[in-house]
């Protein structure tokens, strides 16, 4: 096993989210995507300084963010040699308080074993290049079913979950698309479509909701929280000239803007009030 697969997986067992230093070993391109076929980005000089952030390989590839001209893609695992000095944590999110919860305590992750955790490349000063960019999309980040389905299966674990698997979705508590970390277990918890006593998979819970509209019988689940995530991501670049829109821009379009920071800020510690202020005359998250 490569050095630098040894210690991203050590950072996933302790449930601590990192990036990992290294340099480039000789002179490679940074792809769009994990594979030959995508665009070449650039070619990085060996001993350029970089920062590995994807945990896992993918068809043995790194994703890894060149500070130099911030530059974020995918390189060779071969070409990479980690330093010395290992890791650097991952921005955390703020934990919530169970005591100033908008809604029931059980739709929202242990903030002990899921407090969040950010994308350290996606910054305030970078959102047009990535997220608010018509250009980009998560699955550029997104990582292989492979590890987020060994990931639900553990957390689900963790969680005390045992029923079906298909009654959770494996969501990231700061989404992607509003500049969340893809692989972080930190970030990664199984969030129910239903709730305890409704236990559903994601096709019932949708039709359950078109055949209920505003019935809150059943509490809100991952579908609700999409849309949130959605809104969020809108928020964040508002205002930003041809900015990339969500899929619900135009049922809840964004009338104000917040930061990158402050959007993490309102998926991890509570989400749900931000869902009720969209429900009532679509209200600005703030």
């Amino acid at each position: 096993m490569s050095r630098i697969l040894m210690s991203l997986l050590a950072c996933t067992l302790s449930l601590a989210a990192c990036a990992q230093q290294a340099s480039i070993a000789r002179n490679s391109n940074m792809r769009s995507g994990p594979d030959t076929s995508s665009k070449i980005l650039k070619t990085l000089a060996a001993g350029t300084s970089i920062t590995v952030i994807s945990k896992f390989p993918r068809q043995g590839y790194v994703r890894v963010h060149d500070a130099s001209e911030d530059n974020t893609g995918w390189i060779l695992e071969r070409n990479i040699t980690p330093s010395p000095s290992l890791e650097m944590d991952a921005e955390t999110a703020p934990a919530h308080s169970p005591l100033h919860l908008a809604g029931d305590a059980s739709i929202y992750p242990d903030p002990q074993k899921t407090p969040g955790k950010a994308d350290p490349t996606v910054t305030q000063a970078n959102i047009v290049k990535n997220i608010c960019n018509k250009n980009w999309t998560t699955d550029s980040v997104r990582p292989s079913t492979s590890v987020t389905g060994k990931i639900k299966r553990e957390t689900m674990v963790a969680y005390g979950f045992t029923d079906a698997a298909n009654h959770y979705e494996l969501d990231h508590l700061l989404s992607l698309q509003n500049g969340g970390c893809p692989d972080c277990v930190a970030n990664l918890w199984p969030e129910a479509y239903g709730d305890r006593g409704h236990p559903m998979t994601q096709n019932q819970r949708s039709a359950w909701n078109r055949a209920h509209p505003n019935l809150t019988t059943i509490l809100a689940g991952s579908l609700e929280k999409d849309v949130v995530e959605s809104h969020i991501h809108d928020e964040i670049c508002f205002g930003i000239p041809n900015a990339k829109q969500s899929s619900f821009a135009k049922k809840y379009p964004a009338t104000t803007a917040v930061t990158l920071k402050r959007g993490q800020q309102i998926l991890a510690t509570d989400w749900f009030a931000c869902y009720q202020k969209m429900m009532d005359a679509n209200k600005p998250c703030l």
